[in-house]
């Protein structure tokens, strides 16, 4: 038995060494995409800002952003393909925010728009997401460590979208 396993590693190496090479280069085109997303210019459908910070994470808003891609992409969004043309930005703002073993994550009313991530100085956490149905006028922008639904700290001020953007 040990003779056969050893005489199919060659042939289980030139399989699964390729696949491993795609899905690195799959991986890589993702986070080259993520980033630039993260510093592409977006116009502004939903801002709120407060005049005192709130929660232990000193949250003072947040802003919403419309972006359109250079390209179409396809991307997974409810366990379906879908080539899109938009993203939207969520930032949190305040802080400065910790860098826990947990991601944080931001939500939009129960559902998740996505892991967040922090700019250089803490004082916001954003996160991208294709899928349009979260950006809805009244909906709840949140923030937790972690998946954690429970102790998500809620912003008290809703989306109000502007007319010129968002889904109208």
């Amino acid at each position: 038995m040990k003779r056969s396993v050893i005489n199919r590693l060659p042939a289980i190496a030139l399989i699964a060494l390729p696949l491993l090479f795609l899905s690195a280069s799959v991986v890589s085109a993702q986070g080259t995409i993520m980033r630039e997303l993260l510093k592409a210019p977006g116009k502004v459908i939903s801002e709120a800002k407060s005049a005192r910070p709130t929660s232990d994470l000193r949250i003072t808003g947040y802003r919403v952003e419309e972006l359109q891609l250079p390209r179409n992409l396809t991307v997974a969004l409810h366990g379906q393909q879908v080539v899109v043309d938009k993203a939207w930005r969520v930032t949190v703002q305040g802080g400065p925010f910790p860098v826990r073993a947990l991601p944080a994550v931001i939500w939009i009313d129960d559902q998740i728009v996505g892991n967040g991530i922090e700019n250089e100085t803490l004082s916001q956490i954003t996160a991208i997401t294709f899928d349009s149905s979260l950006i809805r006028e009244g909906g709840q922008v949140s923030i937790s460590y972690g998946e954690d639904k429970d102790n998500r700290i809620k912003l008290s001020q809703r989306l109000q979208l502007k007319r010129e953007g968002g889904n109208q």
